[in-house]
């Protein structure tokens, strides 16, 4: 177990002393068990521990992809472990990225997603998950950059809000989403094309075909006179990150294994929709949600537009009608795996005005659920300098960049 401090030992948040370091091998098991308070869900500590150190190998992860942050005070003495006393810790994961600016080529980099944010419950309330943010923001501007060169952005989801965060640079960006019913096959309606379920193996060809589009599309962008665009890479190596995430879940909790992972449809026009999903499990029924972590037609035209409350009832012209028909396809066949798998629904976040018709073709009371406590998705921009009323959109916020 983690050594404790005596709460009247402890230094003041404003310590000079106070320092943001990697953790070692040892702070890492110590600042997971801390941290599975929060976010063991249905596992004990043992599997939770054993999942985090799972999840550590994977191919997104493994070789520096993934970097265990604590915040301690230097001038304290080690503990009986030789350990250094943990006041808050967090992770960062390394992400690829493109960045769209107006007149410029479209161009790769690398985004540090945050995650597992935790202040040892005992210290809280005395700043020291404040401090941490203000080092760990000062640190990514550089971190695992090329020398000389500095970070364009940084992503996170809070699960406390937007004001912490929000003060600390991280701006809050839209974080809806919409929920369907899970169903049984023979309640399948009618009239949509057919889709079949994707597995492992169908994965990087998909996500390579995914980049490629959102390349496209981002490229045509910068002709536009459009301002900052940024968006995460959907790749094969995030995509595995969560299904390895899920697969460790279902073979602890069902003794089961998770073969599909998503579904695709083909419109008339050829066009290919799919749709990459995990389970997730929480610790009550109504966690156990089916993740669409990414949905994605091809040569779909305005990449990003913001999804209204209230889209439009209709579409354009016949191929974005045919579009639509291939999401509700493929989102049906969530529909039907969520039923298998006794989930409480199907999520999917920031929904494009054509995956909203096509929830509606489905399910014609499907609302867009504006979250505003819980997986908020948050970037700080660590680039040149802007003025305030600079605009940065963030394109395909979806569940796959989640960490």
């Amino acid at each position: 177990m983690p050594v404790l401090l005596n709460t009247m030992d402890l230094p003041e948040s404003s310590a000079p002393t106070l320092q943001l370091v990697q953790a070692t091998e040892q702070e890492i098991i110590e600042s997971s068990t801390l941290g599975s308070i929060s976010w063991k869900g249905p596992l004990d500590t043992s599997d939770y521990l054993r999942r985090e150190a799972h999840l550590r190998n994977q191919r997104l992860t493994r070789d520096g992809g993934i970097t265990y942050w604590i915040l301690v005070d230097t001038a304290a003495a080690p503990t009986p472990r030789g350990s250094r006393r943990i006041l808050a810790s967090c992770e960062t994961i390394k992400k690829r990225a493109l960045i769209a600016q107006p007149g410029a080529a479209v161009r790769e980099t690398i985004c540090h997603g945050i995650g597992s944010v935790h202040c040892n419950q005992h210290y809280r309330g005395r700043g020291f998950g404040r401090r941490m943010m203000v080092k760990l923001a000062n640190m990514l501007d550089t971190w695992q950059q090329k020398e000389g060169e500095r970070a364009d952005c940084s992503v996170l989801w809070s699960d406390i809000g937007k004001d912490f965060y929000a003060r600390l640079g991280w701006k809050t960006y839209p974080s809806k989403h919409i929920a369907l019913p899970p169903k049984p096959s023979h309640e399948h309606a009618v009239g949509f094309p057919t889709a079949w379920k994707l597995a492992s193996e169908d994965i990087d060809e998909i996500c390579g075909t995914d980049e490629a589009n959102l390349r496209s599309e981002m490229a045509k962008s910068t002709l536009a006179g459009s301002g900052i665009r940024v968006a995460l890479i959907p790749d094969a190596a995030t995509m595995q990150w969560h299904h390895a995430r899920e697969e460790f879940l279902v073979k602890v909790l069902l003794g089961r294994w998770p073969t599909s992972k998503g579904a695709m449809a083909e419109a008339p026009d050829g066009r290919r929709v799919w749709c990459i999903w995990t389970r997730t499990f929480g610790a009550s029924q109504d966690q156990r949600v089916l993740n669409i972590l990414r949905l994605s037609v091809e040569g779909e035209r305005n990449l990003g537009q913001p999804a209204s409350s209230k889209p439009t009832d209709t579409v354009h012209d016949h191929a974005q009608q045919a579009q639509v028909e291939a999401i509700a396809a493929v989102l049906q066949a969530a529909q039907v795996e969520a039923f298998d798998w006794g989930m409480s629904c199907v999520q999917f976040w920031n929904p494009s005005p054509l995956s909203i018709l096509a929830a509606r073709r489905l399910e014609p009371s499907a609302e867009i659920v504006e979250r505003h406590d819980e997986s908020l998705a948050s970037l700080r921009w660590h680039g040149r300098p802007m003025s305030d009323n600079a605009k940065i959109d963030w394109i395909s916020n979806e569940k796959f960049g989640w960490c």
